[in-house]
């Protein structure tokens, strides 16, 4: 099978087009984190007892889970971003408009 530059143009807008839609929810995201984060700690600082040690740990798995879902879409954004260069390249070697 193969592409013509029409295809080519479109899968690229697409791409950019998801690659933006990813950027802005990494970045609401980290944002509402940090925000999150900030209160856990200022919860923590004057937890104490049973309750508190159990929030404690559903909260470090909690942490975990966040930390590792930002660290895949990161790197789903690294490999559209090889993509889109990818394309860009064989579109200007076709001499395809962007």
């Amino acid at each position: 099978m193969t592409y013509s530059g029409a295809d080519s143009r479109l899968l690229l807008r697409g791409l950019q087009e998801y690659r933006g839609s990813l950027e802005k929810h990494l970045s609401q995201l980290t944002s509402d984190y940090q925000q999150l984060e900030g209160r856990w700690r200022a919860f923590n600082s004057v937890s104490e007892g049973d309750y508190a040690d159990q929030f404690r740990s559903g909260w470090l798995r909690t942490e975990a889970r966040f930390k590792e879902y930002i660290n895949q879409s990161q790197k789903i954004k690294a490999l559209l971003n090889e993509r889109i260069s990818a394309l860009e390249d064989l579109n200007r070697q076709e001499g395809g408009l962007l």
